[in-house]
């Protein structure tokens, strides 16, 4: 009985993967009917990384797997449907201010309506039955507002300097617009308690200013503001202030705050450098808090160990740099950045979340791009795939 219980869970492991790469696959397939050239090497990537969330989430709740299945079917079919409806990736900077207006009033409104959830207000509920995170869908908004913005403005950002300072009135002028927004923003997901997607958005800003100005002083001037800004948080926030506390007083604060990313760290240790083995060793939310989603690079730690921790970083590397070759390759300054946008939002958001894991940084609630468990995340990652994939087939046209 038992032995027929293993085989058929096997079975049904190995179905569900199978499942999620096979969307993906088909995916391709249905890209490659229109004949243009594209990125090769993104899909594979995402194939293995959806892959490979499944086999973490059988794991933890079979549940969650399947409704991540479903997720990835219908991304991989948005993923195909964006591909075609994008003619241009170019044409969405025509759309950049309703980009941006559009991801303020989907915070504002998460912030005045939104469902409290683990302390964080992150969801809107529609008609008690569909929930989603309007903060992913708004992310990939606000890197569209972004690039339209820059690409826009970027002869004028780009002016020559005065003295040894590197910044003039006329950059001040055109970045304050922006600067306003951004911090609006970032006022908006503190006001969520979504850390992590305040300092995500941040980066973002940062990366593409000085993509934009090569100018090194904005970095540092705006890091300056963000430390100093957070630490004015931690004090007068207290959910900001939690998340340091058991960033810095881990052990301290074991029973209460700590006790989380104590968790992750005990389930890294545990796997040692091979892993314990997939399903070994049973999760809870008793023994590793938000497993699916947060701590999901703990479990994958826990079971593939040091070995397959790197390694799936590598596969992030690899998309990274598929993503970053995109916007090299790019004709067009407004799609140069917004694939270069859309790279850093994946590369930032795996940093902050593994960084989190790993007791480098204070852990968020960032979703890992592919392998966290979410619906929306999941959909917005395939669809801004799907804008790097119209970019480099423009490019190759």
């Amino acid at each position: 009985m038992a032995l027929t219980m293993l085989v058929s869970s096997q079975w049904g492991h190995a179905l569900r993967v199978l499942a999620a790469i096979g969307a993906v696959i088909l995916a391709a397939l249905l890209l490659d009917l229109q004949g243009a050239a594209r990125d090769r090497l993104l899909l594979p990537l995402v194939a293995f990384l959806t892959s490979l969330s499944v086999i973490l989430l059988s794991r933890i709740n079979g549940v969650l797997a399947a409704k991540q299945i479903l997720w990835v079917v219908v991304g991989a079919a948005v993923l195909v449907s964006t591909y075609y409806l994008v003619e241009r990736a170019s044409h969405l900077k025509n759309w950049k201010y309703l980009a941006g207006t559009a991801a303020v009033v989907l915070m504002l409104v998460t912030v005045l309506w939104g469902v409290e959830r683990n302390g964080a207000r992150l969801w809107l509920s529609l008609f008690e039955r569909v929930s989603f995170q309007p903060s992913e869908i708004a992310k990939l908004l606000m890197v569209i507002f972004l690039a339209g913005y820059i690409a826009e403005k970027g002869p004028l950002l780009r002016v020559s300097r005065r003295g040894t300072s590197g910044f003039s009135l006329l950059q001040g002028r055109y970045l304050a617009p922006m600067a306003l927004m951004v911090v609006l923003c970032l006022a908006l997901f503190v006001g969520q308690r979504d850390l992590g997607t305040a300092v995500l958005f941040f980066g973002l800003f940062v990366a593409l200013v000085y993509l934009a100005t090569g100018s090194a002083v904005h970095v540092v001037v705006s890091a300056t503001l963000f430390c100093g800004g957070a630490y004015v948080a931690s004090w007068h926030f207290p959910h900001v202030a939690r998340r340091v506390e058991a960033w810095v007083h881990t052990w301290q604060t074991y029973n209460s705050a700590g006790y989380q990313p104590a968790q992750g760290l005990f389930a890294l240790a545990e796997g040692g450098l091979g892993g314990m083995g997939l399903g070994v060793m049973p999760v809870t939310g008793q023994n590793l808090p938000e497993a699916s989603t947060d701590l999901i690079f703990a479990v994958l730690g826990q079971d593939l160990g040091l070995a397959g921790a790197v390694g799936t970083l590598l596969v992030y590397a690899l998309f990274i740099w598929a993503g970053s070759r995109i916007a090299l390759r790019a004709r067009e300054s407004f799609e140069g950045l917004l694939a270069a946008g859309l790279t850093a939002m994946f590369a930032l958001q795996t940093v902050i979340i593994v960084g989190g894991v790993l007791k480098l940084i204070p852990l968020t609630g960032l979703p890992l791009p592919f392998i966290s468990y979410g619906g929306t995340s999941m959909l917005m990652n395939f669809v801004a795939v799907a804008l790097l994939l119209a970019i480099s087939r423009n490019s190759a046209t």
